[in-house]
């Protein structure tokens, strides 16, 4: 089957189902299956595909018209411009958290130690020190099937020994020195649970709901790291969160511990709450 006849199978799997951005969607699936780039995809319409890749990638348009993730599909996603590996048991990296990096990385210059909670595919932790050398650090999940993805997220980048993985979501439990760390980074599970249905599908039927739910208020966790992750910190250590929006930070204000003080908020490209950090202070 030619290149051009493929794609407009595919277009008709996509369009019939109402998925949105039909075009680059299939135009990414034939670009990362048939190793060719998607601007170079237009001059390839006359080009044989192979039947078995034929059967594959309409295989993986059929997918998407169920609404399985794209990321999901192909194997991976993009965080701060590179390329990370994801599927089931994973949360796929969103743009929104790219600001929360590059917040630690201006509030932490000089930084050498850091934890990454709530790591998951470990988009964050690796890319900390793929743009700081300096830094080395832990990444800490409670679910095994995410930390199997940032195993090979640490290894496709060759940062076994200087990102080392933690099994565990209870600060009390983990091995890490008191005060020990520059900083801690966390994107935990945020939504309010009565929330969970209004979902996307794709998110709502595919992503981990455990990486999604956060309780009633959507902020159990947070009062579970709050309770333990400053004794990780040095003073004057940082403390960052991803959060859900402006009501769901002032109940995070609310409980935060008397040695935590607001240093910054910062706002998406919608003009939503996204992020909180707070420098821990001496007692």
């Amino acid at each position: 089957m030619k290149l051009s006849d493929l794609r407009s199978q595919c277009l008709g799997i996509l369009l019939k189902e109402g998925i949105e951005r039909p075009y680059y969607t299939i135009d990414l699936i034939l670009s990362k299956t048939l190793g060719i780039e998607r601007a170079l995809l237009i001059a390839k319409d006359d080009m044989e595909i192979p039947t078995q890749k034929c059967v594959g990638i309409l295989s993986m348009a059929e997918k998407r018209a169920r609404r399985i993730p794209l990321s999901y599909i192909i194997g991976e996603a993009e965080f701060y411009g590179r390329p990370f590996e994801v599927g089931e048991g994973c949360l796929i990296p969103r743009p929104e958290t790219e600001l929360l990096v590059e917040e630690m990385l201006r509030a932490c210059p000089e930084a050498s130690r850091f934890a990454d909670w709530c790591t998951g595919s470990g988009c964050i932790g690796i890319t900390m020190i793929l743009e700081n050398d300096d830094l080395s650090g832990y990444g800490v999940d409670s679910s095994e099937t995410a930390l199997r993805w940032a195993v090979l997220n640490a290894k496709k980048y060759n940062l076994e020994s200087k990102f080392k993985l933690i099994l565990n979501s209870d600060p009390s439990l983990c091995n890490i020195g008191h005060e020990s760390l520059d900083f801690i980074v966390a994107n935990p599970p945020y939504i309010p649970s009565h929330e969970i249905e209004g979902l996307m599908p794709d998110v709502r039927d595919n992503e981990p709901l455990e990486a999604l739910d956060g309780g009633e208020e959507g902020i159990d966790v947070y009062s579970l790291l709050f309770s333990g992750l400053p004794k990780f910190l040095k003073t004057g250590g940082i403390l960052g969160f991803e959060i859900a929006g402006d009501e769901q930070a002032k109940l995070l204000m609310s409980i935060a511990p008397q040695d935590l003080v607001l240093m910054n908020k910062i706002f998406d490209y919608n003009g939503i709450l996204r992020h909180l950090t707070w420098k821990k202070t001496v007692q």
